[in-house]
Parts: structure tokens; C-alpha cells; sequence
């Protein structure tokens, strides 16, 4: 029996991360495809900004990358993009706290990776045989197939005895980094594939970063390329009709196969005239410019307990001639209680314990994503509006999937792709 030919035609609304990829996938199987965005430009929550004060593009907040972000490496890759992804040779995590200083966690690349990892745990500060052990406990957590029975993170890792201050250090840390939730509320199970992704092996178990802005590092290098597969792609464009008829999708009183949906819940939602119920959280990006440069001892250091998260160099990691001038303070799951001014005195603050040193401010710009990130929820899981003709690629992470990264935006555009089809035609790679 001859498998369903190919749909003719796909509409697919949106141009950020996951739109983009699920056009250039239809598009490079010959099928036709139109994008639209209501935006002027493209690129969602991962486009880049003018900031008219400093003269230069600027990302929302900068994107740690790591190893594990397989579909987006072989997504750069093809669209001659890779040149702007930058990858440390063997993973090290640089941290600061006021009491202990700087300190870092990072496995010798000469020994073998497991070993490395627990001594890398003892080798800390403050933590020792305790913490090698507990780093144990967990590995052979993250290799059980059992779903962890707790709650909320706080109670897995409560379950799997792993020390206080390893939860501070790093756990805590990378929940809030990669969930954009704290321990006491994100979920799991979808936190130890996280973990068991990010530390499968010393490739994954490595750190990256763009090194210029996002716009040019990874949206328009993927708007050319979908345009050479014959992408027609409508900025600008607003979609207020979206319904099947007859066995075709009407877009805006036109016609097609199929349509692929790449929105963010709430608007997608709207344009179902559906009540949108999806829980999320702001981050909060502290953008510093300073007169003069000063000293960070990387390019990006893991704040602990303070009012930045994680601070980047970003004119280091953008490779500017003056490193230490263009900072960014990171805070995940924001509250938003502060004033900006408190903010940002309390940001230059750190930045003097940190770097030993006064920074003298130039210039600043808080931009808060309120809903920068669609939480993990066991609801998700039935809530996709997926039918024959109209596939749902919102973001809508349920328990064990991939929380919302670039990499899992990566994947949505690939499985929606697939979706169009009677049949896959590329290995796609699981939410």
C-alpha cells in the first residue's frame, strides 16, 4: 500500500524558533510553504533589539547553551550558522558567593567523566566526600526508568538525600536556569531529564554561547535559508482567521493543506477563542554598560544567592575588542517586586564583590519577558488542539518533556514538521 502523498501546501503561523524550523523541514521536502508573523521581523522571544543609547543590536537577555542541544546544533549547522556558537572545550562552571569567593566546579578532562564529575563535587568548597556521594545517589537516580515519586524537585532531591549546599550550588541554580522555576514548585520529572540529558557524557556536559547577537547569530541566518527552500514568509502579517473547511485549512480566506500553529499559548488560544490557562514566569535581564571595562573571571559566573542569578560578559562572549563593558544580570522566575533603580544599584553592587572593583554605569535597560517561559504542567499533556489538518506547536511543556529552551522550541518546529506527514522523513528528536 502506497503511503498518502505529501500535503501541496502548509500555512505556518509564526516566525520565532519553532516556526522557522518547522518551515524549513516542510520546505525541504518540496512542499510549499508561507510563514506568517505579525511582528515587523522575526525571531519570537530569541529576536534582537536596537538599543539607540550604546548604537548596537541587543539580545532581550543572553542564551547559555549546552551540550545537549542537539537539534538546534544540527539546525545552525545547516543553515551555515555554527560559525556563531562558541563551546568550552570540557565543561567548567564558574560561581561566586560573598562568603566563599570564586569558585568553580569543573571535571578533569583526564580522567574518566564519571570519577571527574563526583570529584569535582568533593573539590568544592564546603562540601567534600558528602557531596561526592550524594552526586552518586543522583547519577543512578537519573539512570532508573521510575518516575520520581515526589511532588516538586525540592522533595525529589529531599528523597535522594543530596546535601543543602549542593542544592545551592548547583541544583538549585541549574532548575532555576534551564526550568525558569524554583525547586519548591518545578516539576521532576521533566528536572532530571534535564539532568540526565545535560550530563549523559562529557560532550553534552559543556557550556555555550553565542557570539553575537541572536539576530544575526541564528534568526536571519535562518530566514535565508528558508527563503532558498522557497519559503514565502509575511512579516508583519497578523492572522485572524484560522478554521478547517472541506478538508482544507482557511487562513485568512485562503486555502491551504495544512497549518502549523507556532504561537505562544496565550495567542494561539485567542485565535482559537479559546480561555487561556497556562501558568508562567517572567525573567528579568539587567543590561549594564560601563565607562570603563572591568575583570570578570569568565564569561559568564553563577551568582549564588544574589539578586543576579548569573552575570555575562556579553562583550566577551560577542568577542568585542573591550571585554568587562556590557554586562547582564539574569534573574529567572522574577518576582517583579523590585524598583528598577533598586535593581540595578544592587547589581553594580555584586558586580564590585565579584570583580574587585568599582563599575562605573554608562548606561542600563531592564527588559522583563513577563511571560518569558510556559511552566511544566501534568495539564499540558491534553490541552494541545491537534487536529487532522491544524497542528499545535505552542509551547506546552508537559511532565517529562523538555521545559521551553531554544532546544525544545528546535524540536517542537521538527515534530510539528513530521506532524504535516503521513509518514516521518528525518529522525526528529523527542520533546
Amino acid at each position: 500500500m502506497n503511503p498518502r502523498p505529501l500535503p501541496t501546501s502548509v500555512a505556518v503561523i509564526g516566525g520565532g524558533l519553532t516556526g522557522l524550523t518547522a518551515a524549513i523541514r516542510l520546505a525541504g521536502l518540496d512542499i510549499e510553504v508561507e510563514l506568517f508573523e505579525a511582528a515587523p521581523a522575526l525571531g519570537g522571544r530569541t529576536r534582537s533589539f536596537f538599543e539607540p543609547t550604546m548604537q548596537q543590536q541587543c539580545d532581550n537577555g543572553p542564551h547559555l547553551l549546552i551540550g545537549a542541544y542537539a537539534a538546534t546544533q544540527a539546525l545552525l549547522r545547516e543553515a551555515g550558522a555554527d560559525q556563531y556558537l562558541h563551546w568550552q572545550p570540557s565543561l567548567c562552571l564558574p560561581l561566586w558567593d560573598a562568603r566563599r569567593g570564586h569558585f568553580h566546579f569543573q571535571p578533569s578532562s583526564k580522567l574518566p567523566f564519571a570519577p571527574a564529575m563526583l570529584l569535582a563535587a568533593a573539590a568544592m568548597p564546603g562540601h567534600g566526600l558528602s557531596s561526592a556521594i550524594a552526586m552518586l545517589r543522583l547519577a543512578a537516580a537519573l539512570q532508573r526508568s521510575s518516575a520520581p515519586q515526589a511532588e516538586h524537585v525540592a522533595g525529589w532531591l529531599k528523597e535522594l538525600r543530596i546535601p543543602g549546599q549542593l542544592v545551592s550550588d548547583m541544583l538549585e541554580p541549574l532548575c532555576l536556569g534551564a526550568m525558569n522555576e524554583g525547586i519548591d514548585t518545578a516539576c521532576p520529572l521533566s528536572f532530571k531529564r534535564v539532568l540526565k540529558e545535560s550530563f549523559a557524557g562529557r560532550k553534552q556536559a559543556r557550556l555555550g554561547w553565542f557570539t553575537a547577537p541572536l539576530q544575526t547569530a541564528m534568526i536571519e541566518p535562518l530566514a535565508r535559508h528558508a527563503e532558498k527552500l522557497g519559503v514565502q514568509i509575511h512579516t508583519g502579517h497578523r492572522v485572524r482567521q484560522l478554521e478547517e473547511a472541506a478538508g482544507k485549512v482557511i487562513v485568512d480566506d485562503r486555502s491551504f493543506d495544512k497549518a502549523v500553529v507556532a504561537l505562544p499559548p496565550f495567542a494561539a488560544d485567542r485565535l482559537r477563542n479559546r480561555r487561556t490557562t497556562h501558568e508562567t514566569r517572567a525573567i528579568t535581564n539587567i543590561h549594564l554598560w560601563l565607562h570603563q571595562a572591568i575583570t570578570m573571571p569568565a564569561p559568564l559566573v553563577g551568582c549564588i544567592d544574589g539578586t543576579g542569578q548569573w552575570y555575562f560578559d556579553v562583550s566577551q562572549q560577542w568577542g568585542n575588542a573591550t571585554p568587562g563593558k556590557h554586562i547582564c544580570a539574569v534573574i529567572s522566575a522574577d518576582a517583579g517586586h523590585r524598583e528598577s533603580h533598586e535593581l540595578i544599584e544592587l547589581c553594580l553592587h555584586e558586580l564590585s564583590l565579584l570583580c574587585g572593583s568599582q563599575p562605573q554605569l554608562k548606561h542600563s535597560r531592564i527588559i522583563s519577558e513577563r511571560r518569558a517561559t510556559t511552566l511544566v504542567r501534568p495539564d499540558h499533556a491534553v490541552q494541545a488542539d491537534v487536529t487532522k489538518n491544524i497542528i499545535d506547536a505552542c509551547e506546552r511543556p508537559a511532565p517529562g518533556q523538555l521545559p521551553a529552551t531554544i532546544e525544545s522550541a528546535v524540536r517542537r518546529g521538527e515534530i510539528a514538521a513530521n506532524c504535516c506527514l503521513a509518514t516521518p522523513h528525518y529522525q526528529r528528536y523527542p520533546l
